[in-house]
C-alpha cells in the first residue's frame, strides 16, 4: 500500500512540475507530510528520502507562499535538487521579490545569498581544494562558492565569469559533464540574486542608453495575430465578462493571490534587465523589476512613470499596443489602478481595458 502511495506522489510531482500550479504543490506537500506518518514509510529510509525530495521540489513550486524561514532552509539544503530537475528558480525567486517591499530588497536578497553560501549539498564525487587552503574540502556547494569567491570576489560579476571558472578552475575541470552543467547553473543563479550596487545600476543604464543612441529604431510588424484569431479571442473574453471567473484588482494584489500572473508576457521581444544586463522574457515580473531598477523603490509620480516609458532602453523597441499594456501595468503598480483578470486563464485582460476605452 505504501509503495502505491509513493508511486502516486511521484506521478503527481512530475505533473505539477509541468504545470507549476501552486495549489497542487501545496496539496502535495500536505499529502507527503501525512504519508510520512505511515509506519510502513517512516521505517523505510529509502521511501522517506524519496518523499522528501518530492516535498522539496513542491516547496520550490509553492515558494512564494512559504514562510521566509522555510524558503531560506530550501536554499541551504535543496537548491541543487531543484536545479537538477530543471525547476525555474529564477522565476520562483522573482515572484518572491515582487511580493517583497522595495525597501527590503537589498536585505532580503543578501539573506538568500548567505543561505546559498551555507548550502551543504554535494556536487561531484571528489574533494576540492579551495583557493588559499592547502588541505582538501568536501565537494559541497558551500565550498565551491567559497573557492569561486576567493578567486573573483563577492561583488556581482558579468555572465562570462561563471563560464571562465568552469574552464579555468582545476576543481571544476575534474567534474563530469553533467556536474559541470549543474555547477554552472548554480553559479549563474548565485550571481543573479546578488543585489547590485548603485554604481552598477548607473553603469548599466549608461551603457544601455549609449547602445540605443547608436542604433536605428527597429521596425515591427504589428499584425501579431490574424483577424480571425483576434475575433475569436474577443468573443471568448466578451462571453466571460459577466462570469464569476473574472475580477478586477491592482497588480500587487493579483500577484499575491495569483502568483502565476507574473509569468504573463507583456511584449514579444526579450528585455535586458537594467540591474544585471541579462536578457529575459518580457513578463510582468521582469518589467516590474526593470522599472524599479530604473525609477527606484516605492510608488512613483506620473512624471516618473512617463520618463521611464519615454527613455528606458527596453521601451524603445515596443509596438504601440505593447507600450500601452506596459503603461497600464505600471499605473496599476504605482496607483493601484484596477486591472481585469481572468482566474481560469490566470492572466490580465489588457484587451478589455482597450475595448472599454474605445467604447
Amino acid at each position: 500500500m505504501a509503495e502505491i502511495d509513493v508511486r502516486s506522489i511521484r506521478g503527481k510531482t512530475i505533473e505539477t512540475l509541468k504545470t507549476y500550479f501552486v495549489e497542487d504543490a501545496q496539496q502535495l506537500i500536505g499529502e507527503i507530510a501525512e504519508l510520512e506518518k505511515d509506519p510502513a514509510v517512516s521505517s523505510d529510509p529509502s521511501k522517506l528520502e524519496e518523499l522528501r525530495v518530492y516535498q522539496s521540489l513542491m516547496k520550490f513550486v509553492a515558494f512564494a507562499t512559504l514562510p521566509e524561514a522555510d524558503q531560506l532552509e530550501l536554499f541551504r539544503v535543496s537548491l541543487l535538487k531543484a536545479l537538477r530537475v530543471g525547476v525555474d528558480l529564477k522565476n520562483r525567486f522573482a515572484i518572491k521579490m515582487n511580493l517583497t517591499a522595495d525597501v527590503l530588497w537589498p536585505e532580503t536578497a543578501q539573506a538568500f545569498v548567505e543561505a546559498i553560501l551555507k548550502n551543504t549539498e554535494r556536487l561531484g564525487n571528489q574533494d576540492i581544494v579551495v583557493r588559499g587552503e592547502s588541505g582538501p574540502s568536501a565537494s559541497q556547494l558551500c565550498n565551491w562558492l567559497r573557492d569561486y569567491n576567493r578567486i573573483y570576489g563577492m561583488d556581482r560579476h558579468e555572465k562570462i565569469i561563471p563560464h571562465r571558472y568552469l574552464t579555468e578552475n582545476p576543481n571544476a575541470q575534474r567534474l563530469g559533464r553533467e556536474d559541470q552543467v549543474l555547477l554552472l547553473k548554480a553559479l549563474e543563479f548565485y550571481e543573479g540574486i546578488k543585489f547590485p550596487t548603485q554604481a552598477q545600476i548607473q553603469a548599466a543604464l549608461e551603457k544601455a542608453l549609449d547602445a540605443i543612441a547608436e542604433t536605428e529604431p527597429a521596425v515591427f510588424d504589428e499584425t501579431e495575430r490574424s483577424g480571425e484569431d483576434q475575433t475569436i479571442e474577443n468573443v471568448r473574453e466578451n462571453l466571460a465578462l459577466d462570469s464569476e471567473d473574472n475580477l478586477d484588482n491592482d497588480i500587487d494584489t493579483l500577484i499575491k493571490k495569483f502568483p502565476k500572473v507574473t509569468d504573463q508576457v507583456v511584449s514579444q521581444q526579450p528585455i535586458k534587465l537594467l540591474f544585471n544586463d541579462q536578457q529575459v522574457k518580457a513578463t510582468v515580473s521582469n518589467w516590474l523589476a526593470d522599472y524599479r531598477a530604473y525609477a527606484g523603490a516605492g510608488e512613483h509620480e506620473i512624471n516618473e512613470r512617463s520618463d521611464y516609458l519615454l527613455r528606458s532602453p527596453n521601451v524603445q523597441n515596443l509596438t504601440p499596443p505593447e507600450r500601452e499594456r506596459l503603461g497600464l501595468l505600471l499605473r496599476s503598480y504605482d496607483e493601484h489602478y484596477l486591472l481585469p483578470f481572468s482566474i481560469s486563464r490566470q492572466e490580465i485582460l489588457f484587451d478589455r481595458l482597450k475595448a472599454a476605452k474605445n467604447a
